[in-house]
């Protein structure tokens, strides 16, 4: 009898050249060095074949395979979760216009018509010359600068059709073109470099490379690979250590959340504008449902916007250079901290007391009982008793420098813009965190971390800690906290079951707090101020300020940092209102995934019990609003194809249900639907939320729910009369403007 031997087939792919081979070992081994368990460095190393080929071809999958132990099956699986691998070859640059509601809905739809008419390419396409890939992108996290378009995931804000295709004739020229914001523009090889945590290649070389390899890439020889990758910011483009670095390149800087002081006059004048577009005044009240008395957010008409706000996260955003070290230093940085390692070990639990007295509800994305949401401090306090103070993996996460956070929401910005203005649905750090990175590595050269570090009994040497940000690949279910530790340790992003919870099972099984960005943020100036000073702040039950995204069809979209219990009515009569001459018609309290509210709603305060029972959830604070030009059938469709496109497959009500979804909103949308699938869009809702296996169903779930109760009329009308009815020329941010090339 022949014995058979069962095993994976190999795939016909060839090898690489021995020279290059070579190299990429021994980048390979640099970046696996980074991580106690190997598999973890999978997403580096796709982003590094990546970057040799421009994009993830069969025999990166199979080096990758080879050096990690693992079959070719596994790495594909990976590679084709994650929406930022290419799986065939590109252009140098990829130009990704975002499509999902607000950008669409803003002018995105119109942008991503006229570049391909004007390239002569289809979605996921490339031009001739080999310069130009085209794909539209389901959301960029900045709608408050929409319409977005992103080249190597760089942004260029506020484009109209005509902005985007000189932008690709620039490109195609070979003209310099600077992004918005952010660092300058790479290929887009260079770009998947930066992704695996390298330098670009003629950068990071100098004296001390190779014993600082040594130092700190486990197992890589001396001499071998690249020196350990540096920050990707303006310093990890400074010229070689021989040389006198260049002064930094001034960068764009993005607008200011707060609004310039205002006078009476003037105060006056806003809040009669908000009037005008919003309705009537609401008599004076008291206090509000849901959320105890007030006690820092009066009436918009009694009290000025600079006496409404509370920039604390935000207060020096409108600083030069904002996001670097010593800016920060300037405005008490690590003071927090240096105030907690002050106390001796066996009080730290007082330090987890004075923040839970403060009580800091968490930030962050939509909760299926969000009413419920413990405060902040109890991650900590959950942990197994013995392993509070040396939780060994979590989310990597401090104070600016540098600032991270898990996935973006459609509509989610704040976070992002505590960190830098960078790019969405990535988990710990952005796409391409240079400027943050940048700070971080500044910090370590002038011994701040080390500064900040305490003996762990007295007369011991003194143990550093050490924080490691980690980029991810592109998957909005990465948000989902058990999800983003199977990513981090190089699986595919799904939810995994609970119990056990991170507290007591997360990263590598170890005990693991993972928090939101904007918690840790406020953590800072809890520490400096005192608990008194949070609870001050914001209502009874949800104390504390937070930053509200502002974006839609207002006047001036954008971050207002605000108590908790804010209204709608207000943060709109500081930013002028809705646009010129049209009304608010629906809004998200908190991004995609929470339930629409309509005008009906402008004086809930915007805290987590009483948005909660107005129908809704408070969620990331993304209040896109929109006027009565936009279509809600237009705008919920867009919504569900996200969702259908983010799933990560692991249930069946969200695999299929979603799908399901999009087929019947696109048949509405287009007049192709009939009366009786407004209850099967209902009928397949319900039987998606709450039963799915995270919260991506619920969220894909509410839109659909909510714009049913509030519009079902609108649903009928394209039903009836066979198309939408409404102009989406007329939802543009130019469509008021005389001429296209105009914004607002």
């Amino acid at each position: 009898m022949t014995d058979v031997e069962l095993g994976m087939p190999q795939l016909p792919a060839p090898d690489y050249p021995e020279d290059v081979r070579s190299r990429l070992e021994a980048d390979a081994r640099e970046v696996i060095g980074r991580y106690p368990d190997s598999r973890s460095a999978l997403l580096p190393l796709l982003h590094l074949v990546q970057a040799e080929e421009g994009h993830v071809s069969r025999t990166g999958i199979r080096f990758c395979a080879d050096l990690l132990g693992l079959t070719t099956a596994e790495v594909t699986a990976v590679a084709t979760f994650y929406t930022m691998y290419r799986r065939k070859p590109g252009g140098e640059y990829q130009v990704g216009v975002c499509t999902n509601t607000l950008c669409a809905v803003l002018g995105g739809d119109a942008v991503f018509a006229a570049l391909q008419r004007h390239l002569g390419v289809g979605n996921g396409e490339t031009t001739e010359d080999g310069k130009i890939t085209l794909e539209h992108i389901e959301c960029n996290a900045a709608c408050d600068f929409a319409p977005v378009v992103m080249v190597n995931w760089e942004f260029f804000d506020n484009q109209t059709p005509g902005s985007a295709e000189r932008l690709v004739d620039d490109l195609r020229a070979g003209r310099t073109v600077t992004p918005t914001r952010g660092a300058p523009l790479c290929t887009y090889k260079e770009t998947a470099r930066i992704l695996a945590g390298f330098p670009r290649p003629a950068a990071g070389r100098g004296r001390g490379g190779r014993r600082r390899r040594a130092r700190l890439a486990r197992g890589a020889a001396a001499g071998q690979g690249r020196e350990r990758p540096g920050p990707r910011g303006t310093a990890a483009r400074r010229a070689p250590a021989r040389r006198a670095a260049a002064p930094a390149p001034e960068l764009p800087r993005p607008p200011v959340a707060r609004p310039p002081p205002l006078n009476e006059s003037l105060r006056d004048a806003a809040v009669s504008a908000a009037d005008i577009r919003l309705g009537p005044r609401p008599p004076q009240r008291s206090g509000h449902r849901g959320g105890g008395r007030m006690t820092v957010a009066p009436e918009i008409f009694e009290t000025s916007p600079e006496k409404l706000l509370t920039p604390v996260l935000s207060a020096f955003w409108d600083e030069p250079r904002s996001w670097t070290l010593e800016t920060y230093l300037r405005h008490e940085g690590y003071q927090g901290v240096r105030k907690a390692l002050a106390m001796s070990p066996r009080r730290g639990h007082r330090l987890r007391q004075g923040l839970r007295a403060a009580r800091p509800r968490r930030r962050g994305l939509p909760h299926r009982d969000e009413v419920a949401v413990h405060p902040a401090g109890r991650r900590q306090a959950a942990l197994p008793r013995g392993q509070r103070g040396r939780v060994r993996a979590g989310h990597l996460q401090g104070h600016p420098p540098p600032l991270r956070q898990s996935a973006f929401p459609p509509g989610g910005h704040a976070d992002r813009l505590l960190r830098d203005p960078l790019q969405p649905r990535l988990h710990l750090s952005a796409r391409r965190n240079r400027p943050r990175a940048a700070a971080a590595a500044r910090g370590r050269a002038r011994g701040v971390r080390g500064g900040l570090s305490r003996p762990e009994r007295p007369g011991q040497r003194t143990r550093r800690r050490h924080h490691r940000a980690r980029g991810g690949a592109g998957a909005y279910i990465c948000g989902e906290e058990t999800a983003l530790l199977d990513s981090l340790e190089g699986r595919r992003g799904q939810p995994r079951l609970r119990p056990p919870f991170p507290a007591v099972a997360g990263l590598y099984a170890c005990p693991t707090v993972v928090n939101n960005v904007e918690s840790i943020a406020s953590v800072p100036a809890i520490l400096r101020r005192g608990k008194e000073w949070f609870r001050s702040m914001g209502s009874e039950k949800s104390p504390g300020f937070t930053l509200y995204s502002l974006s839609g069809h207002v006047a001036s979209p954008g971050q207002y940092e605000a108590p908790l219990g804010v209204t709608l009515r207000q943060l709109l009569g500081m930013s002028g209102g809705m646009r010129p001459g049209h009304r608010l018609k629906f809004w998200t309290p908190g991004g995609s995934s929470t339930p629409l509210l309509t005008d009906e709603h402008l004086d809930v305060p915007l805290d987590y019990e009483a948005v909660g029972a107005a129908g809704s959830m408070l969620g990331t604070k993304a209040l896109q609003c929109f006027d009565e030009t936009t279509c809600v059938v237009r705008a919920v469709t867009r919504w569900t194809e996200f969702y259908a496109h983010e799933s990560c497959g692991k249930c069946t009500p969200c695999r299929e249900g979603t799908y399901w979804l999009v087929q019947l909103m696109r048949d509405i949308e287009a007049g192709k639907g009939r009366i009786p699938d407004l209850d099967k869009l209902a009928d397949i809702a319900d039987n998606i939320n709450g039963k799915s296996f995270c919260a991506l169903g619920d969220g894909a779930a509410s839109p659909i729910f909510s714009s049913l109760k509030y519009f079902r009329a609108e649903y009928e009308q394209h039903v009836k009369g066979r198309g939408c009815p409404f102009d989406p020329a007329k939802s543009t941010v130019w469509a008021d403007q005389s001429h296209p090339e105009v914004h607002v």
